[in-house]
């Protein structure tokens, strides 16, 4: 009966484990879409080359898998943290792109622009 209850027990947590690594990979591949996807729509707006569009692709990604996990935190501040990230992320753009880009892609990514004053991107 021990032997039975032990192998139950250890088959429910590697089927847990199992379901728990699969769901993971999706919510990754998931990000990373997101990720790739805002990137390539600011560089038709904006217009700066491949090799930093792959910087931001691999920053987006780093800071959507890194909220992610702040927001499935239990005994973190999460608002704390998300905003750590935000700012952390915000210098790194900065790092990236130039000057003029950086207030572009901000400008977007925050909708500070109307219809009006979007001309001026292109």
């Amino acid at each position: 009966m021990k032997k039975v209850t032990f192998l139950m027990s250890a088959f429910i947590m590697i089927a847990a484990t199992a379901w728990a690594q699969q769901q993971t990979g999706i919510i990754n591949g998931v990000l990373q879409k997101s990720a790739e996807d805002k990137v390539v729509k600011m560089q038709e707006l904006i217009g700066f080359d491949d090799s930093t569009a792959k910087r931001l692709s691999e920053l987006e990604f780093k800071f959507l898998l890194n909220v992610q996990k702040a927001e499935n935190c239990w005994l973190c501040n999460k608002k704390k943290r998300i905003e750590k990230l935000q700012s952390q992320r915000e210098l790194n753009l900065q790092k990236i792109l130039p000057r003029d880009e950086y207030i572009k892609y901000h400008s977007t990514e925050n909708n500070l622009l109307n219809e009006n004053n979007r001309i001026w991107l292109q």
